[in-house]
């Protein structure tokens, strides 16, 4: 009995030891990446930082965080922000978010209210921590802003490092967005109540970054996208559904270039849509109506029509027609 008193003692004091060496380097880790950060050029802002938990967990509390992005002139804040980590699994971290979070921006001021809020990262064991997968489940989203709010059921978010891919430039992404509510204002531009929700989208990808997604990630460069492979990318909006894949490259001035073919059905009010959202310049509604009706009619006049986005010259092009200038990535 003696000897197993002994040994309990042994082993407490042992991972007590373990904790108390862990949770102060977790604390200058953190603090060192927020100096890095920092000097890089981005803005960080915290009224506390603390890690607690002993002895199973690490529990690193952050009040009031900011995050501020000068190049871009973006900026996101917080009441607070909860990371916790097993303490003999610290390389997967759970993340509570509060349920009022803040984006500033050339754009305004954006506020983000969720009913639930959690992400979670597991990061490879080694020195550089290369992420490996993570997640994001929100429910009950709003985002609010110059008097109007956009709804959304739910939102889930993950990556993952594919198969064979080791250093972290390359990840695989999901993203699934359900019942999503739009302003009455651009509702009634869409055509009415009938536009005013989207009942679901879904996207599945595969990005290449310029840099790995590691603990070096905000220290350098911001990364950039250097490719982008869509392999679905599903819209169900009332009668009107869209189904796409394509492959993009992205130059050093995050203009694309590539082609995806999406297949539309109800392509006549997917025009109407894009055009009452002022995605396609109104010089080019009956240019693009004819086109689409061409290619309508040579697909048999069925209601899904087969269309090529074009990405080339910093524009877009359906078929021959241009539509406008394409999205900086």
């Amino acid at each position: 009995m003696r000897i197993l008193i002994v040994l309990i003692v042994i082993v407490a004091a042992s991972w007590s030891a373990y904790w108390f060496v862990g949770a102060r380097a977790l604390d200058r880790a953190i603090r060192a990446g927020i100096e890095d950060a920092r000097d890089s050029g981005i803005e960080v802002e915290t009224d506390r930082l603390k890690v607690t938990g002993f002895p199973n967990r690490f529990d690193t509390i952050i009040d009031a965080p900011r995050l501020g992005f000068p190049q871009s002139g973006i900026a996101w804040s917080a009441p607070f922000l909860r990371l916790f980590a097993l303490s003999y699994r610290p390389n997967r971290i759970i993340a509570v978010l509060p349920d009022t979070q803040r984006i500033e921006g050339p754009f305004g001021t954006l506020r983000i209210e969720t009913d639930t809020a959690r992400a979670a990262a597991t990061f490879k064991p080694g020195p550089s921590l290369t992420l490996d997968h993570a997640n994001l489940v929100a429910e009950g989203l709003a985002v609010a802003g110059a008097g109007q709010k956009v709804t959304m059921a739910r939102l889930l978010a993950a990556t993952r490092l594919p198969e064979g891919e080791t250093d972290g430039t390359v990840q695989n992404i999901g993203v699934t967005l359900d019942g999503i509510d739009l302003p009455g204002v651009l509702a009634a531009r869409l055509g009415g109540a009938g536009a005013a929700r989207i009942d679901s989208a879904t996207l599945d990808a595969t990005l290449r970054l310029s840099e790995p997604l590691d603990r070096r990630a905000l220290q350098g460069a911001p990364i950039r996208v250097r490719e982008i492979r869509v392999e679905t990318l599903e819209i169900a909006w009332g009668e009107v559904s869209l189904a796409a894949s394509g492959d993009l490259e992205v130059d050093g001035a995050g203009i694309p270039t590539g082609e995806i073919e999406a297949v539309l059905t109800n392509w006549p009010r997917a025009l109407e849509i894009a055009s009452g959202a002022g995605l396609l310049p109104p010089e080019q509604v009956a240019t693009a109506r004819q086109a689409m009706s061409m290619l309508a009619a040579m697909s048999g006049g069925s209601g899904k029509l087969t269309v090529p986005l074009t990405f080339r010259d910093g524009r877009i092009y359906l078929g021959p027609v241009p539509l406008g200038p394409a999205p900086r990535l």
